[in-house]
């Protein structure tokens, strides 16, 4: 298996054709065609369909096309440090954020990365929790930010900071309580709205965790939303009550659309941190952007711009 059948097999996936991938490749549409044919005869597959609108990848093309994303990705980073072996910071990142940071910090990253490291691409992806370790592991991404996934071979993680949790609820609500403060118990026994299980929020497993560590019911869940937006609507609208980070509601618990209850006294709570991929050569740039991640968080904390987050200064990765 050659690198430039990789980089033809992606051009032509992403094209959608061999004709639009030889013009942009200037390579002749037969010889693009040969080099497909020996490596599906390499690898033994059926890697595209053809037909008379295109070409669409086989369920055996898209595995392939997910690690041929991370295989030349990792060689552009190759070049640029060994092109760059001074003090020059360059090359590319990618980081993955799940739904439950990037409203909070998207746009501070990328408006440091811009300012302080315009030498790197920088781009950010919003991906479910459940799949960005995979993605790392398979090279697609260099980066992410989530709660302790726990033992992960070839994962470091190192703690960021933590997030109070917080029940919400709609300001007409039925049987509302009246305290600021609530048990978790009492907050918990509520009709919920929540995150499925089945698509890697870990969001729920703190919460269940924490059920299950006081010997308390399970959550009585009302519906299922695998979307932050969808279920503060859905609260809004009386059907039921969620828990989550104070952050991903502070606007609308500011417009009084939401009210907010802290839980346990503040004992309900995750722990984020910066995920990175042991297998995988440690380069400068990424280096530069994980530092920039503490910085920004620690900065936002300080000046209360994340809410219910206390910035951890914790030095030694968990491995």
């Amino acid at each position: 298996m050659e690198f430039r059948q990789l980089k033809y097999f992606l051009c032509i996936a992403d094209s959608g054709s061999l004709s639009r991938a030889s013009k942009k490749l200037h390579v002749a549409q037969s010889a693009l065609s040969r080099q497909i044919m020996e490596l599906e005869a390499e690898l033994e597959v059926t890697l595209l369909l053809r037909g008379r609108s295109g070409v669409s990848l086989t369920p055996e093309g898209e595995v392939l096309y997910d690690y041929a994303l991370g295989i030349t990705k990792q060689m552009g980073n190759l070049r640029a440090a060994v092109r760059n072996a001074s003090d020059a910071v360059t090359g590319s990142i990618v980081l993955a954020l799940p739904q439950t940071v990037t409203s909070v910090l998207a746009l501070p990253l990328m408006r440091a990365a811009a300012a302080t490291f315009p030498g790197i691409a920088f781009r950010l992806n919003e991906e479910l929790s459940g799949n960005v370790v995979d993605q790392m592991h398979r090279g697609v991404i260099d980066l992410t930010i989530l709660c302790n996934p726990g033992a992960q071979q070839n994962l470091r993680f190192t703690p960021l900071l933590e997030e109070e949790f917080v029940l919400l609820r709609a300001p007409h609500a039925v049987d509302a309580p009246t305290a600021s403060n609530l048990s978790l118990a009492a907050a918990c026994s509520r009709p919920m709205i929540m995150p499925s299980q089945d698509n890697g929020h870990t969001t729920r497993w703190v919460i269940e965790a924490a059920l299950q560590a006081g010997g308390l019911p399970p959550l009585q869940i009302v519906a299922e939303m695998n979307s932050i937006h969808l279920i503060k609507s859905a609260v809004e609208a009386g059907l039921g009550c969620s828990v989550m980070p104070l952050a991903l509601a502070e606007r609308e618990v500011a417009d009084g659309r939401l009210v907010a209850h802290r839980i346990a006294a503040g004992r309900l709570r995750r722990t984020l941190g910066i995920c990175e991929p042991l297998h995988l050569t440690e380069s400068k740039a990424r280096q530069a952007i994980c530092n920039m991640i503490r910085h920004t968080a620690r900065d936002m904390c300080v000046k209360k711009q994340w809410p219910g987050a206390h910035y951890l200064d914790v030095g030694a990765p968990v491995l």
